[in-house]
This record gives structure tokens, C-alpha cells and sequence, in this order.
């Protein structure tokens, strides 16, 4: 009875010591504001305060290097608690927390100690920062990801005889995690912030150094491994299922849509903790040499836990219901059109001699990035007449979010269908924008196909606001043409536009990005399995590797979409 009140009495030491500094911290940071969204602020306290209590049990007060290392996590707490109230820069914090991790873990490791292990045991303490950083883009994920861990590192201990500090350290974070856990259960928040973070990486990076064990350190590689790989493929598979299972990469298969996806927040934090938890047990398998019963019966967890998800993210569905007119994506209009029908509005805008310029936009994720990232350009589109859906991302996106486009309207495809009524129409059609001679190649190619009607020719390379752009927007203006192709790229060309409201009495501008490059044959197009599948930006990546830091956005633009429809379903 007395070993078993022995064992319990640091838990609720560590439990009452949490809770204490927890609602003291919220006290005293009641009238302090943090832009760091809904919710109260708790900062490291739970964490500190859960260390503190259990070193007031006589069991483990004497333990070595405990005090430094709870020493250390406060200091570098305090860090954080700078860059959540002030906003200091993470580079600028970084030197004082080398510096603290580093003397902390000195005063604490078992002699002999080289530099080299606290170099190693540095680094560490930071990648762990990081990823329980990258984490916090969901908010329970640090929560979550911290009591997986703690909970399986201590049934690794209770396996042998370990070192008392990480078990101190160890019981400390998983006591501070699950009460964490359990109040955001209540859909309730608490905002640990960077401090939290801080010195919960810093804790849970100790415990495998102070442990000495190169098998615990091999385990401890989950952490970051889970954090930065999990992420990245749930979001991957999401994406690939939902793209595929509705057929979007065929023409025209958004009108027969047949899936809707389901992303409820609570749903996908309990998914992602079930698999954390069975990656963190399989790393426990493997320390323990468990027998192959006990892989067996994990698999069959995870088998269980990726059904869960799937039934409850993919849901068939049957509706007549007609297609909306326009969609919103990301605050930007896109009209619900084929290609046929742009041209159908082409024909009865230029039919009706209406003054003024109608602006059609072609565009892409790329584009609704850059909406969100500049207000200037967000004027000009959502001011656009027509905004078409001409990448494959806004498609997948538009259906993501329960409001299907009907297809794609390529940019190339667009100029040749555009110039072939041209044709038939007698319209006069001027081209701007590419490198010199791009233009004139494509243009040419154009006339040669469609015999078209080309009243001017102008590349791309002046520079904003220059004379030689006053001088090609007049010459526009005398040119008087019904169709203007400007290839410019985004959102210059858009910005171009603009400019051309105030110099054209009446006529259509089309900002067509790099179509001049394909239609001349500069850059060949992509192939027709790369056309259906939405990936040319992919062939055109392999073509042009400097597009490489632009093809980034597209991620930030998942995300965008993902964090939308969290929020809203």
C-alpha cells in the first residue's frame, strides 16, 4: 500500500503544481494582449509548475541536475514569453537559447560531458522546438503529440531501471500534456504560445539526453519525423483522393460530381492522435522486442483508425441540383464557365458596342495566393468583368469545398478558340507581352491557323510606369483592336489591364500568362496524361527549374483551402 501511494504521490505533485501555476500565469497575464488568437494565455506555467510540484515529494526532491534543467526550461521560457508579447524575432532569440540549452544541459548530463554531445544535444533541443512548432498549425497537435510520446516513453520505462531525471521530466510533461489535452477537449482553448512550446521542446528533448540511451534517442527520432512526414502525407492522400475520386482530372466531370469531403476539425485532431499514438507504439515495439503478436494487433489499430477517417472524410452523394452561376474561393468571384461559353460571352459583349473594357482573368492557384498576400491586386479581381478557372488547383479546390466548376478553361486553349471565332467574326486582335519575337512567333502561328486579323505586336520587357509602357498603351488605344492578348504573367499583366481601362473605348483584354511561349513552340506543351491530371505545372517546372521558388505558393495555397474548410464545415 505504501509503494503504491509512492507511486501515485508525484503524479498528483506534478498534477496540483500544474493546475496551481497554470491558473496563477492566467491571473497574471489576465490583462496582458497577445495576438495570438481565441483563448487565455497559460504560456510554460502548466509545465514549470508541474516539474516545481513534483520536486516537493521526498521520493525524487534529491534528484541530480534536476533543478538546472527546470532552471533552464524556465529561462528559455521566458524567451518565448518575448516573442508572444512582443514579437521578437525568432533569429534574434535564437543566440539566448543556444546559450541556456547549452549551459543547462552541461550542469546536467552525467560526467564526462564533450563538447560534442552538447553541440549534438543543442541541435536537438532546437529541431524539437521546431516541429512541436510546425505542430502548432492545428491547434491540439502539440498536445496531442506531446502525450503520445510521454505516455510511451513511460511504459519504456517501466520496462527497467532508468535514469530518475528523465523519468522526473518524462512524468512532468505527461501530467502538464493530458490536462492540456483534456481542457481543449471541452472545446475550450489555452494558448501556450512560443513559451509553451519552448520549454516543453526543451523538457522533452532533455529526457532522451539525460537518459543516455542511444535506443531512446533512435525513439525520440519519431517526434520530428511524425510532425513534419504526417502532415504532409494525410494532407497529400486528401488531396490525391479527392482529386481522383471525383474524376476531376476528365473535362467536364465536375457536373457529375459524386463524392462530397467531410473535414471536421475534431474528427481529424482524433485521427491524426490515433496515429500519432501508433507510431509512437510501434517505436515502443521495436525498444522492447516485443513479439510479432503485438505488431499484428497495432497494424490492425491503424488498419481500423485509416478506416475511420475514410469513411467519415469521403461521403457519396446524388444531386440534380444546377450549377451556381459563380463560386467563391478565397474572396474572389470565379464564374461557373466552359470554354464554350466564355466565347459566348465574348460574342455578345463585343455584338452589343457596350462602352468600355471588359477584363477576363484566367486564373490559377498562383493568382489566389497572391490575392491574399496583396490588397492592390485584390481590387483589380475582384473588379475583373469574368475571373476563369485555368488552373487545375482551383478546380480541385472549388470541389474540396462543396462547390464544383464544371471544368477547367486552359489559357492556351482559350487564345486558339478565341482566335478561331475571331476568324469567323472578322475581329481585330492585338498581341503584348513575352520576350522579343515571342509575340510576332505566336501571333503568326495563330494567323497561319485561323487567318486572323492583327492590328498590333508589342513584347513584354519595358518596365512598370515607364515610358515605353505610356507608349505601348497609346499605341493600343490608336490600334483600336476588339481583343487584346496580354501575356505578361501575374499580376503584372493584370495590373496592365487596369491601365488599359482608362485608354480603350471598347474591346476585351485577356491576360494570358505564358501562352506565347507554347503557342510559338518556344516551350512545348505538356502531354495530353499530364493535360487530364491537372500536373503541367509540373512539366513546366521540368522545363523552367527557376520557377521553383514559385511553385512553393502552391502548398500555401492547400493550406489555405484546408484552413477554410475547417472553419466552415
Amino acid at each position: 500500500m505504501t509503494n503504491y501511494s509512492e507511486q501515485l504521490m508525484p503524479l498528483f505533485a506534478a498534477a496540483l503544481g500544474s493546475l496551481i501555476f497554470w491558473l496563477t500565469g492566467a491571473r497574471l497575464t489576465g490583462s496582458t494582449k497577445f495576438s495570438l488568437g481565441r483563448g487565455r494565455y497559460a504560456g510554460a506555467f502548466p509545465f514549470i509548475g508541474a516539474i516545481i510540484g513534483i520536486c516537493f515529494t521526498d521520493a525524487i526532491s534529491r534528484t541530480p541536475g534536476l533543478f538546472m534543467l527546470a532552471l533552464g526550461a524556465g529561462l528559455i521560457a521566458i524567451a518565448g514569453f518575448l516573442r508572444d508579447r512582443f514579437r521578437i524575432a525568432y533569429m534574434t532569440l535564437l543566440p539566448y537559447c543556444i546559450v541556456i540549452t547549452a549551459a543547462a544541459l552541461y550542469s546536467a548530463l552525467p560526467a564526462p560531458v564533450s563538447g560534442l554531445r552538447i553541440l549534438a544535444g543543442t541541435t536537438w533541443v532546437l529541431l524539437i522546438i521546431f516541429c512541436l512548432k510546425v505542430s502548432a498549425l492545428v491547434y491540439e497537435m502539440p498536445f496531442i503529440l506531446l502525450t503520445t510520446t510521454t505516455l510511451t516513453q513511460l511504459v519504456y520505462f517501466a520496462q527497467n531501471t532508468h535514469n530518475r531525471t528523465a523519468v522526473v521530466l518524462n512524468t512532468s510533461l505527461l501530467v502538464a500534456s493530458v490536462m492540456l489535452l483534456l481542457y481543449s477537449a471541452r472545446e475550450k482553448r489555452v494558448l501556450i504560445g512560443s513559451s509553451g512550446i519552448f520549454a516543453a521542446g526543451f523538457l522533452l528533448a532533455a529526457v532522451s539526453q539525460i537518459e543516455g540511451s542511444g535506443r531512446l534517442l533512435l525513439f525520440g527520432l519519431f517526434v520530428p519525423s511524425m510532425v513534419i512526414l504526417f502532415p504532409f502525407a494525410l494532407i497529400s492522400g486528401m488531396i490525391v483522393a479527392s482529386y481522383f475520386g471525383n474524376r476531376l482530372h476528365r473535362p467536364g466531370a465536375g457536373s457529375e460530381r459524386n463524392w462530397s469531403w467531410s473535414l471536421q476539425r475534431e474528427k481529424t485532431v482524433v485521427f491524426s492522435g490515433l496515429i500519432f499514438l501508433c507510431l509512437n507504439f510501434f517505436g515502443l515495439l521495436v525498444l522492447i522486442e516485443a513479439p510479432a503478436f503485438g505488431y499484428f494487433a497495432l497494424f490492425l489499430l491503424l488498419l481500423s483508425s485509416l478506416a475511420g477517417f475514410a469513411s467519415t472524410f469521403a461521403r457519396k452523394v446524388t444531386t440534380n441540383a444546377p450549377l451556381p452561376l459563380k463560386i467563391e474561393i478565397m474572396g474572389i468571384s470565379i464564374d461557373a464557365v466552359m470554354p464554350g461559353q466564355v466565347i459566348d460571352r465574348i460574342t455578345s459583349y463585343l455584338g452589343q458596342h457596350e462602352p468600355g473594357l471588359m477584363h477576363i482573368i484566367t486564373a490559377d492557384s498562383l493568382a489566389l495566393v497572391k490575392v491574399a498576400e496583396d490588397e492592390r491586386f485584390c481590387t483589380v479581381m475582384q473588379r475583373a468583368e469574368m475571373v476563369v478557372p485555368d488552373g487545375a488547383g482551383i478546380v480541385w479546390a472549388s470541389d474540396f469545398l462543396g462547390t464544383p466548376l464544371p471544368g477547367r478553361v486552359p489559357g492556351v486553349a482559350l487564345v486558339s478558340q478565341i482566335c478561331e471565332k475571331a476568324c469567323k467574326a472578322g475581329w481585330k486582335i492585338f498581341f503584348i507581352g513575352g520576350k522579343p519575337g515571342i509575340a510576332k512567333q505566336a501571333a503568326d502561328t495563330l494567323r497561319q491557323d485561323f487567318n486572323i486579323e492583327i492590328c498590333g505586336i508589342e513584347h513584354g520587357y519595358f518596365a512598370p510606369d515607364s515610358a515605353e509602357e505610356e507608349a505601348t498603351l497609346k499605341k493600343i488605344a490608336e490600334a483600336r483592336p476588339d481583343i487584346i492578348f496580354v501575356a505578361l504573367g501575374v499580376p503584372r499583366q493584370e495590373w496592365f489591364i487596369s491601365k488599359l481601362r482608362n485608354c480603350i473605348d471598347h474591346g476585351i483584354a485577356i491576360g494570358v500568362g505564358g501562352s506565347f511561349d507554347v503557342i510559338s513552340q518556344t516551350l512545348p506543351r505538356a502531354p495530353v496524361w499530364m493535360q487530364q491530371c491537372g500536373i503541367e505545372w509540373l512539366f513546366r517546372l521540368w522545363l523552367e527549374p527557376s520557377r521553383f521558388m514559385r511553385m512553393l505558393k502552391i502548398p500555401v495555397f492547400v493550406l489555405q483551402i484546408l484552413r477554410h474548410k475547417w472553419n466552415t464545415n
